[in-house]
């Protein structure tokens, strides 16, 4: 709606113009917005979960406990 909207001001359309015009850009689909880089959690849970490999049950319940806490 506001790239919409500043693109119809820009363009200096009014009235049936202007509806039209954001009637056809409102409709269009927005862009996928860029991936986001990866927070340090999760790139501590990455590297817990690549090191837990093998374990299971408890025994990797608190691994995973400590791993994520340090």
């Amino acid at each position: 709606m506001k790239t919409c909207n500043a693109d119809a001001t820009g363009q200096g359309l009014k009235g049936d113009a202007r509806k039209a015009f954001m009637n056809g850009c409102l409709s269009n689909k927005p862009a996928a917005e860029p991936a986001k880089p990866p927070t340090a959690q999760q790139d501590k849970m990455k590297k817990c979960n690549a090191d837990a490999v093998g374990k299971t049950g408890d025994e990797r319940k608190t691994f995973m406990s400590n791993c994520l806490k340090n």
